[in-house]
């Protein structure tokens, strides 16, 4: 009983420091295209993990760049492959590329104060 209270406050105090450390990220909205001509661009970044990480990870690194929108311009499957005897392992991995842009479009929510 005393781990499962340890291990939730454990992961409380996590999720509130990712907060800290990137305010707002749950406002960063994802695209496939850009919004419109008014956004400003500021960065590209490229992320490779398994399954929605990096959903999650453009949204929190867009805050620092002062980003609110994020485009994914490339998304690619990088199948694992095996030559002769040798395995580089098992699985799917997907490569993306994203484009980090501050909007000031009807969509973009500012956070409440």
């Amino acid at each position: 009983m005393k781990n499962k209270i340890f291990l939730i406050s454990f992961y409380s105090l996590l999720v509130g420091c990712a907060s800290f450390r990137y305010p707002n990220w749950e406002y960063v909205r994802i695209e496939t295209q850009t919004p419109d001509k008014s956004c400003t661009y500021k960065m590209q970044e490229a992320c490779a993990s398994g399954g929605n990480y990096c959903f999650n990870w453009y949204k929190q690194r867009a805050t620092t760049f002062g980003a609110n929108t994020v485009v994914i311009t490339q998304s690619e499957s990088q199948k694992r492959f095996s030559v002769g005897a040798f395995s580089a392992g098992g699985g799917d991995t997907n490569s993306n590329v994203a484009d980090y842009y501050f909007c000031n479009g009807a969509k973009n929510l500012t956070p409440a104060k």
